[in-house]
């Protein structure tokens, strides 16, 4: 499969899909993470030259066309299995020098820092919350084992650096046996700011966003929809949209959320 989307073709394609899959959950804008992995390179459409990373997002700038609002480059993480390489600190010596570089262009472009993506307790994985916060992330990817950590839980409660939850992608890794036993609960309870999130959903089969809502109301006897409504409603004043575009999805999105309530009420009220 992997080499396949390394066809131009292919690739804008399937980047095309991927849009069609968002809009048909009702997702009207998104911060997805796309790793541009070293040595991974789209080859044009005759093979004879291969895309850079530039090239690969002016690719996606081609998919969504001129009439689209949109941000192409929102934050910058290191996306991937956290064990599978070094830990955050071995790169802070790179991650400052961009932060000062970034900050030297004035371009707005946080650090979005995927950290904590485990059981232990100490350990790489786990001390990646620790210098995540460290380096200013304007949020946290995954984030499960800072329930351990109630100093990191009131940083992160202090400084509005929302948790990017993934309900159903920590229960078929196997970080929680259920749902139920998810890790938002507590953070909600701390009164953390969370977002719901859905990870690789395809590889199970899931909508892109819509099953983990459901887990996440169907497994905990703490949150109502209006609950669910305050959670949609964090998603958006902590994504990395310009001020007057908030505004107006907040707009958009308060005008849905009662034409969905009024459906409740009136299909089951």
């Amino acid at each position: 499969m992997r080499s396949l989307l390394c066809c131009e073709t292919a690739y804008k394609e399937h980047f095309r899909r991927i849009l069609w899959r968002f809009a048909e959950d009702g997702i009207s804008y998104a911060e997805i993470r796309l790793a541009m992995n070293y040595g991974f390179a789209i080859e044009s459409g005759d093979g004879n030259n291969e895309n850079d990373h530039a090239g690969t997002v002016q690719l996606l700038a081609d998919v969504l066309g001129d009439g689209l609002p949109r941000i192409l480059a929102s934050g910058f993480d290191l996306q991937g299995q956290e064990d599978a390489g070094q830990p955050l600190a071995y790169w802070i010596p790179e991650l400052l020098d961009m932060r000062t570089r970034i900050d030297k262009l004035g371009l707005d472009l946080p650090f979005i820092l995927h950290a904590g993506e485990t059981q232990d307790h100490g350990g790489d994985i786990d001390t990646n919350l620790f210098d995540a916060i460290l380096l200013g992330t304007k949020r946290i990817g995954h984030d499960f084992s800072i329930i351990k950590h109630p100093l990191l839980m009131q940083l992160c409660k202090e400084k509005k650096i929302a948790i990017e939850t993934c309900p159903i992608s920590n229960e078929v890794l196997g970080l929680c046996p259920t749902t139920k036993a998810h890790h938002l609960p507590i953070l909600l309870s701390n009164c953390v700011p969370c977002t719901i999130n859905s990870d690789d959903p395809v590889s199970w089969g899931a909508s892109v966003l819509s099953h983990d809502f459901y887990q996440t109301l169907m497994r905990s006897n703490n949150l109502s929809i209006p609950g669910l409504g305050v959670i949609a409603e964090w998603s958006t004043e902590h994504s990395c949209m310009n001020f007057d575009m908030q505004e107006k999805v907040y707009k958009d999105f308060e005008e849905k959320w009662f034409v969905f309530c009024q459906w409740i009420i009136d299909a089951y009220g």
